[in-house]
């Protein structure tokens, strides 16, 4: 059986129709662990966790689960071959791939540790570029303004950003914490020529307060919440 997680997304007042096309929410594993003091945000980086395929077998199952889904892949799997799955995933009805969760959000000790074994974000964002080349649309899920600026290379139709894993250190990152980072991303992004849409992630508390958000998105991305139903 398999757990999944929707990350809600939600657009700016102003902004509906020019982000008509995006989707609802992103669709991802849920954490096989999960703690009261656990963020799933945190939980779905550890490696317990189902992979990328498990996740792609269950969708090929039950095609409406993408119906108005971006569908969140751990592209940085080695054993993942997009070549192999993208005909799968274009049958099912899949229209919107991202890379979540992304080795990005680990700590910068583990983020470089796979980078030197060439699991990073570098591999995350060829992978997103050749699902891109095979027609599917693609958000590249951001940490810091040097993997911005990297994924801006494809030009990815949406950039999500997320805190880092130490960023939860003392609960929930600040709406200025996260706001101060996306301000950067987005001013790093504006020299690189990039126009696509830009998300941060959010509170569902925070949807009735747009103008506390950070003035560069777009719209928010809520926290993840377990789906309603189970697949088995």
């Amino acid at each position: 059986m398999i757990e999944l997680m929707n990350w809600r997304i939600v657009p700016r007042s102003d902004r509906k129709s020019t982000m008509a096309e995006i989707p609802s929410s992103v669709l991802t594993v849920a954490p096989q662990f999960r703690h009261e003091n656990l963020p799933n945000e945190v939980g779905l980086l550890l490696p317990t966790n189902n992979g990328p395929r498990r996740l792609i077998d269950a969708v090929v199952e039950t095609p409406d689960l993408c119906r108005d889904a971006m569908l969140g892949l751990f592209l940085a799997d080695p054993f993942l071959n997009p070549a192999r799955e993208h005909l799968r995933l274009s049958n099912a009805g899949v229209q919107w791939i991202t890379n979540l969760p992304s080795t990005e959000q680990q700590d910068t000790e583990i983020s470089q540790q796979l980078s030197d074994v060439g699991l990073d974000h570098l591999r995350e964002r060829d992978m997103l570029a050749s699902l891109r080349s095979r027609g599917f649309k693609v958000a590249a899920v951001v940490t810091d303004v040097p993997v911005a600026v990297a994924m801006s290379a494809i030009e990815p139709d949406v950039i999500i950003v997320l805190p880092r894993v130490v960023d939860f250190a003392a609960g929930f990152p600040s709406l200025h914490q996260r706001g101060s980072m996306t301000q950067e991303i987005s001013q790093a992004l504006k020299k690189t020529g990039w126009s696509g849409m830009l998300l941060s992630l959010g509170e569902s508390s925070e949807l009735s307060h747009e103008r506390q958000w950070p003035d560069a998105v777009d719209g928010l991305i809520c926290r993840p919440e377990l789906a309603p139903a189970s697949l088995a």
